[in-house]
């Protein structure tokens, strides 16, 4: 199924998630590869774009022109907001993004991420000055709220749609419970009948099986893949009913050689150590594997853990 996201059309509504570690160029190219129908950035702060932090133009990097990509911000300052969205290095992103929804302390404490549910007259104004300033479709990714028990998910999303997003994704656990326990996407299913733009659900979807028991859940429009496309980018394949066939030793290799265009040796080392812990999940050698890549300190010791156990 198709969705359409202000001017921007996407070929399906299976996305994969922005994820601190995760979404980088490299796991993004492959997710497209597999058929994601959007992708999005690692969080990117606004201030530090304004202030031409480094790794910012890492976390930039794009690959693959044929999938729409949004660039995810955070901040809470409507202004810094707005001169980030207008910064020409967005250019590239066909959608901007503001992360409502990260529970992490020091963002949280700083007022960014979850901590903007707390104030739905903020939000409406965050996402006016980044509409402002990026000229583009801008969407918002939120929690259920803040405290347990105490969602002001509709809310906040009514408070984005007036500020002129595009569309809003819900993840429906609470700030509190970080990523633990079970979504409850009641609250994504009240977010999408008190809208009129498209409501995307976000969490607990791994398979095709939860995504048929969300959509029946929730009516949303599309369907937001997080930890469960991590080390499977053919996810999205299966999701769609499409041939799903992989090599996943072939698919870390061309992982690697995409990240090879951005980044150092030593930080593709770095990112990867990650990856391929996800990658090596649930098979025969993972526990090897994550021995083997705790004593990794090159890309060198990278591809002989995969010429060893992927091929």
């Amino acid at each position: 199924m198709q969705l359409k996201i202000g001017n921007v059309q996407l070929d399906n509504n299976v996305l994969f998630a922005p994820i601190a570690g995760f979404s980088e160029v490299g796991f993004r190219h492959m997710c497209s590869k597999y058929g994601a129908g959007l992708t999005y950035t690692e969080l990117v702060s606004a201030k530090g774009l304004c202030y031409g932090n480094k790794g910012t133009e890492e976390l930039l990097a794009r690959e693959d022109f044929s999938t729409p990509c949004a660039v995810q911000l955070f901040g809470s300052d409507p202004e810094f907001m707005y001169k980030a969205a207008k910064d020409e290095r967005l250019a590239n992103f066909e959608i901007v993004d503001i992360n409502m929804g990260c529970p992490v302390k020091k963002v949280f404490n700083n007022g960014d991420g979850s901590a903007l549910m707390k104030n739905p007259d903020l939000i409406c104004e965050v996402v006016q000055a980044v509409r402002e300033g990026a000229k583009r479709p801008v969407t918002v990714k939120m929690r259920a709220g803040v405290e347990s028990g105490k969602p002001n998910a509709v809310e906040c999303a009514l408070a984005a749609q007036k500020g002129g997003a595009s569309a809003v994704c819900v993840h429906p656990r609470y700030r509190e419970q970080f990523y633990s326990g079970v979504a409850d996407h009641t609250i994504t299913k009240a977010v999408k009948e008190a809208l009129d733009i498209p409501v995307i659900a976000n969490g607990d979807i791994v398979d095709l099986q939860s995504l048929e028991r969300v959509r029946d859940i929730t009516g949303a429009d599309g369907f937001m893949i997080a930890r469960g496309a991590l080390g499977r980018p053919w996810i999205f394949a299966e999701l769609q009913g499409r041939d799903a066939s992989h090599d996943t030793g072939r698919d870390i290799y061309e992982h690697i050689s995409v990240l090879q265009k951005y980044m150092s040796d030593f930080t593709v080392a770095n990112v990867m150590k990650l990856q391929l812990c996800y990658y090596a999940k649930g098979g025969r050698d993972a526990k090897a594997v994550r021995v083997e890549i705790g004593k990794a300190k090159a890309i060198e010791d990278i591809f002989a853990i995969v010429e060893k156990y992927f091929f």
